[in-house]
């Protein structure tokens, strides 16, 4: 668990309280809070796209990447990067984010969908974090080495919370 990724977890979360901004934490960190043990490189989440100019001018001086359109990888999205003390914070934009499945090359929708989320909780901070389920099958579609890792953990834990 790491302290640089608590404190602007907190600090994000404190902004979009007050801004009144739904979001929902995805990517490794939401692996870790569903009991993934891979250490968190980055804060991934996602606002919706009307959202993002509530929230610009309050993070405007830690803006790293600037919010546009980007295909990079298995991304295809609109989203801005953020470094806060030290901690990448990737805010993509819902909807209109698509992933490039593994193997086949065909892109896939990806829906946040923002009612669905569920409380998860990292060193003490709720946020609101895509169901198990959710993460699953997405990773499921990335394919990445990192993801394949998540899924071997987080299969047994989506197994027996439906027994």
């Amino acid at each position: 668990m790491s302290e640089k990724v608590q404190n602007a977890l907190v600090w994000v979360k404190d902004i979009f309280d007050s801004q009144k901004v739904q979001y929902q934490i995805v990517g490794g960190l939401a692996a870790t809070i569903h009991g993934g043990s891979r250490e968190v490189a980055d804060i991934d989440l996602y606002i919706r796209k009307a959202d993002a100019n509530k929230i610009l001018p309050q993070v405007k001086s830690y803006i790293s990447k600037p919010l546009t359109h980007y295909v990079e990888g298995s991304w295809d999205l609109e989203y801005f990067q953020l470094i806060y003390k030290g901690q990448k914070i990737e805010i993509g934009l819902s909807p209109g984010t698509r992933i490039r499945a593994t193997g086949k090359g065909n892109w896939v929708e990806l829906k946040t969908d923002f009612s669905q989320s569920v409380v998860g909780t990292y060193q003490g901070v709720e946020v609101p974090t895509i169901p198990v389920a959710e993460l699953i099958s997405y990773k499921r579609v990335l394919g990445r080495e990192v993801d394949l890792i998540d899924i071997e953990e987080l299969a047994g834990r989506l197994t027996s919370k439906n027994t």
